[in-house]
């Protein structure tokens, strides 16, 4: 998810002009700049404290949160030549999930910002599960399948624990698994540490290259490449 259309005066002045008050867009543009200084970056809110962006934001106000779940996945964009890289990955036979630190979700967990962004931009059908911290999700049904990932997360590396495990029991050895991401700390290392190869993407993040990622790339067209190499290649001589 590309967060650069997801500009503070273009989400606030979007939802307050359909509820018919746009007076109040420069204060939700000034908590919402509150919730990112508190919390360091807009990544982090918006994937780990989006409960707050109800309460602190918009005061509660459900109509405005509605408005914010339509606006938000059509404001994100989607990384350059992601769509036709997937159809490519797809029809080479690769399973393809969603691994998110999604911690909380805003309304029912079938609604949250991942599933409808990639629904809006037609991406859902490429993938089987959606693994958060809120367990793993059908990407068809919307609803959680697996709990062993439930309170397990990204940043701490849990959530490649019980991925690991996951796989095992489909037959699936880490180094037959690759982990692509844009964040050195939450993506690329602690997967590189439990033996997943690992895909750097900084098309638009502002993350250094990790030392721990096996490629990098810029952009998606670059992906299928470096995949089939390493699908058909054995991982020792890499």
């Amino acid at each position: 998810m590309d967060p650069s259309g997801l500009r503070n005066p273009l989400l606030w002045g979007d939802i307050y002009k359909a509820l018919g008050r746009p007076e109040l867009a420069a204060d939700k543009i000034h908590a919402y700049r509150v919730l990112r200084d508190t919390y360091g970056e807009y990544y982090t809110v918006k994937e780990g404290h989006r409960h707050e962006v109800l309460s602190f934001v918009m005061d509660g106000d459900e109509e405005a949160q509605q408005a914010f779940m339509e606006a938000e996945p059509r404001l994100l964009d989607q990384g350059e030549h992601v769509h036709k890289t997937l159809q490519t990955l797809h029809e080479a036979g690769l399973v393809l999930d969603v691994v998110s630190e999604l911690i909380r979700t805003v309304g029912p967990i079938d609604q949250n910002v991942i599933l409808r962004f990639l629904t809006a931009h037609n991406l859902r059908h490429f993938f089987r599960y959606l693994i958060t911290p809120l367990g793993k999700i059908d990407m068809f049904t919307g609803i959680v399948i697996d709990e062993r990932y439930c309170g397990q997360t990204k940043s701490a590396g849990t959530i490649y624990d019980i991925l690991v495990d996951d796989l095992a029991e489909q037959n699936i050895s880490p180094d037959q698994a690759i982990m692509i991401g844009d964040r050195p700390s939450t993506d690329i290392e602690p997967a590189h540490a439990r033996g997943l190869r690992t895909i750097q993407y900084s098309g638009y993040s502002h993350w250094p290259p990790s030392p721990a990622t096996d490629a990098v790339i810029y952009d998606f067209n670059e992906l299928f490449p470096i995949v089939d190499a390493w699908m058909r290649l054995p991982k020792s001589s890499q």
